[in-house]
């Protein structure tokens, strides 16, 4: 064969498709912002409390570790995702695909496991609030602190089951004479913005009747308002997870044809 003239073998293997690269790149690209983004909020906060970590026995209950655990697992993930694109690497894309892969098949499982015991699920969820419910004004836990009060704030509840969970707790309990919160629930179980401004709101709400009581605070608990949403909105749930579950089925195929393409193209240089 004369010099520079194309093999017929290598002129017939079409080149990796700059489009899938592409598309497998800019997905990833999204996701690793949006991972920068949440561990970055974890290590802050963690940061910003050093000091209360050095007391910490452990850490079960702290945010800002699941927000650096979820981060850094999704920044591993897309960043080989993004890598392994951009560079046509057969390894990191055969990792990212595994990886993926891997993940899809455990939220299948996790999922049905949840819906076939989602009674035991539910149990197991009251019992992790009780218990987040006792470390609340924990000073060693001051994200729980703001999380329960964010949470009960929004979703216009209080406590886990019902607004007499507080009763767990050492500085709302009817026992707790010494504590001018004692008999109540934190300013977060009041109903409206106008009553929140008031920190002591929620103080002695077990002393009031039925009726002043229902109109001072939410009484219905966190997990019963969010139970109750997932049975309304059924639908728009599963819905939105079964679209989760075709990107993530469409971003490994896309993987795993990108690795072939680029596997081809080699073979046919080396042949």
């Amino acid at each position: 064969m004369k010099r520079g003239q194309v093999s017929p073998l290598h002129s017939s293997v079409e080149e990796p498709s700059k489009a899938v690269k592409y598309i497998i790149f800019f997905i990833n690209v999204v996701f690793w912002f949006l991972s920068i983004f949440i561990l970055g909020v974890g290590i802050f906060v963690m940061v910003e409390k050093r000091e209360v970590y050095s007391r910490l026995t452990d850490l079960y209950y702290d945010p800002a570790v699941i927000f650096v655990v979820l981060g850094g697992l999704m920044f591993m993930i897309t960043f080989t995702g993004c890598i392994g694109a951009l560079r046509e690497n057969t390894c990191l894309l055969l990792f990212y695909a595994i990886t993926i892969t891997v993940l899809l098949i455990l939220e299948i499982v996790c999922g049905i496991l949840v819906f076939v015991n989602s009674d035991k699920v539910e149990e197991k969820v009251d019992e992790k609030l009780r218990n987040a419910i006792v470390f609340y004004r924990d000073p060693t836990k001051p994200d729980l602190h703001f999380l329960i009060d964010s949470a009960q704030a929004e979703l216009g509840c209080c406590g886990s089951r019902a607004h007499t969970d507080w009763e767990e707790n050492l500085y709302f309990n009817c026992s707790a004479l010494q504590s001018v919160s004692a008999c109540g629930v934190p300013f977060s179980c009041c109903k409206t913005e106008e009553l929140r401004a008031n920190r002591q709101c929620g103080f002695g709400v077990d002393k009031l009747s039925p009726l002043d009581r229902f109109q001072r605070i939410n009484v219905e608990g966190c997990l019963t308002v969010s139970v109750q949403f997932f049975k309304d909105n059924f639908a728009l749930i599963g819905g939105l997870s079964f679209g989760v579950l075709i990107l993530e089925v469409l971003i490994v195929c896309l993987a795993s044809m990108f690795r072939r393409q680029i596997l081809d193209v080699k073979d046919s240089y080396e042949s």
